[in-house]
């Protein structure tokens, strides 16, 4: 993890990079895990903590790798992510 500041503010869990900045909803996310298996770079793992809904969400941890494909953010059936550089 170059680079990389991953912290919880709020509802929101944060990879950040010079380049790119992946926010995660963890109230809107109910960890279907469809980030997580369509990334092509592999940038999300599962938090070890749950949410308020009481699901593991995705953490973007290899914030790094992402190509800003915004892949996670298109497919993701609650809109609980958003790619923004």
């Amino acid at each position: 993890m170059t680079n990389v500041e991953v912290k919880k503010d709020g509802c929101l869990s944060i990879g950040k990079t010079e380049v790119v900045e992946i926010s995660v909803d963890t109230f809107l996310c109910k960890g279907c895990g469809i980030c997580l298996e369509l990334c092509p770079r592999k940038v999300f793992e599962w938090s070890k903590e749950l949410s308020e809904k009481g699901v593991h969400y995705p953490i973007p941890v290899n914030a790094d790798k992402c190509v800003k494909c915004k892949l996670c953010e298109l497919l993701c059936p609650d809109f609980a992510i958003a790619v923004k550089w």
